[in-house]
């Protein structure tokens, strides 16, 4: 279903920059679309997760029994082996996106926290886009710009509309 038919699209932003761990994406994927798709069922939302994970991590294991030190050459060639990959997030950016309509906001707003929980950072549940302006003031969240990484005030969405 296209995000148009939608009455709101319902984003969750990060407030700081850091890198968020394949691993993390997919449990927050699966934190949000498990309930929704048995709650609600497949045509009443559509989910996006946006950020890629590209950025390959390292880590230098250390070994951990008697006499460790004396085979393992410390930081010396600290690389490290390719552990996973994961995605470099900027503050301010949408991780999680959901379109959805007004009567099913508080479910969504729930599963946003618990996502929000799995993530390193202090996270935000912010409107993206919405159809009406009662609907906006119904949801009681703040309007987010997600292209320029700003929030709209309510007043200034005033005088655009008049």
């Amino acid at each position: 279903m296209p995000w148009e038919n939608f009455e709101l699209v319902v984003g969750l932003k990060v407030n700081s920059q850091i890198q968020i761990s394949s691993n993390t994406l997919e449990a927050i994927r699966i934190t949000i679309n498990g309930v929704l798709q048995r709650k609600l069922g497949r045509q009443n939302y559509r989910l996006r997760v946006r950020p890629k994970p590209f950025q390959k991590y390292r880590e230098n294991r250390m070994l951990a029994f008697a006499g460790a030190d004396r085979v393992q050459s410390g930081m010396r060639n600290s690389f490290g082996r390719s552990t996973g990959v994961c995605a470099r997030v900027r503050a301010g950016q949408i991780v999680v996106d959901v379109g959805t309509y007004i009567r099913n906001l508080p479910l969504i707003r729930d599963r946003l926290r618990v996502a929000s929980m799995k993530i390193a950072s202090s996270c935000q549940i912010v409107i993206l886009k919405y159809k009406t302006p009662e609907l906006l003031k119904q949801s009681g969240l703040p309007l987010y710009d997600d292209k320029r990484r700003k929030e709209i005030p309510i007043y200034e969405l005033e005088l655009a509309e008049a």
